[in-house]
């Protein structure tokens, strides 16, 4: 009967051993519903504000003319200031200001129809703007920044896929982007045309900043 009893507790001891195994395995090891949160080293420059360098800083953008073409054009007058936080980039903001009878086609004419009523009516809007929102870093050198564009008066969220190509340390900080996005021109009182010409319009930018405190 003692030997019995003996078996009972070792046995009862045992299986403890192993349910606390178990749960001891669930604890460590995350759940696969459980999202795993990738963290990135911080930038090799230092926070701080970084205004856009004018004569290394481009906005472009393209659409299809007819199917039979994409025009690129780009504005001239472009001022961007950005509020790096070096050690956690997706905490930066960036704000943009665009004088919009800056465009450029390349053709005289065609810029005076797109400053023109038919247009972006400058004189009415003279300014486009673009207010970050949000940044999601999706490796060490790429992410997605969201933010509140502002034209014809109309206020849309857009998103641009952001890719960092490179830094420079020394006296003179610098941070190099480039962010890519679309957007339909008639969410924009941009509507002239559509469907001839296309709705959607492809935006580039690429841009040098560089620390000013």
């Amino acid at each position: 009967m003692q030997k019995i009893i003996s078996n009972l507790v070792l046995g009862v001891a045992l299986i403890g051993v192993a349910a606390l195994s178990k749960t001891s395995n669930a604890a460590d090891s995350p759940s696969k519903d459980v999202a795993v949160v990738q963290t990135y080293e911080g930038l090799d420059v230092p926070s701080g504000t970084y205004v856009m360098d004018k004569s290394h800083g481009s906005v472009t953008f393209s659409y299809s003319h007819k199917g039979l073409s994409h025009p690129v054009l780009r504005f001239n007058d472009v001022d961007a200031a950005l509020v790096l936080d070096a050690e956690h980039p997706e905490n930066s903001q960036i704000d943009v200001t665009i004088l919009a009878s800056n465009i450029d086609s390349g053709v005289a004419k065609f810029d005076a129809h797109l400053n023109s009523a038919d247009f972006f009516n400058t004189v009415v809007h003279p300014k486009i703007t673009f207010k970050s929102t949000s940044f999601t870093r999706a490796s060490a050198t790429s992410g997605k920044m969201v933010g509140d564009l502002t034209m014809m008066g109309v206020t849309q969220s857009v998103s641009f896929d952001v890719v960092l190509v490179g830094t420079a340390g020394g006296k003179l900080p610098t941070i190099g982007v480039e962010g890519q996005a679309s957007l339909l021109r008639s969410e924009f009182k941009l509507g002239k045309f559509v469907p001839y010409v296309g709705d959607t319009v492809s935006i580039s930018i690429s841009a040098e900043f560089n620390k000013v405190d």
